[in-house]
């Protein structure tokens, strides 16, 4: 059964990959054999991650700000320059203003929406 569901030489990409949830998810993925890229838009968090989780396997860390467009086409280019092919993307990368809507200046709507959508 381990081996159906086996991610064992696959490459994932896991945004918001320094901390959190996705920093759990890029944990199990590298624990099972799978080559992590994670991203986030702090170059020190991933390459602190990075060279943590490489410790039990491949992790390679590829900052970007994915609230801004052509970050995002940077974080592409750069994978695409590495690999051939992506096998798990994981768009963990968000934010919440963490207050109730009525509260949410424009300022606030725009870094949740451009960065969530």
């Amino acid at each position: 059964m381990s081996e159906l569901f086996s991610i064992k030489g696959k490459t994932a990409l896991v945004t918001g990959g320094s901390r959190g949830i996705g920093l759990m998810i890029a944990r199990g993925f590298v624990l099972a054999g799978a080559k992590v890229y994670v991203s986030s838009r702090s170059a020190e968090a991933c390459r602190r991650v990075a060279d943590e989780l490489s410790g039990f396997g491949e992790c390679v860390a590829l900052p970007a700000d994915l609230s801004i467009e052509d970050e995002c086409r940077r974080l592409s280019e750069a994978f695409v320059a590495e690999e051939s092919r992506l096998d798990i993307l994981v768009n963990n990368a968000g934010a919440t203003h963490g207050a109730p809507i009525d509260d949410f200046d424009d300022a606030a709507w725009d870094k949740v929406l451009d960065l969530n959508l």
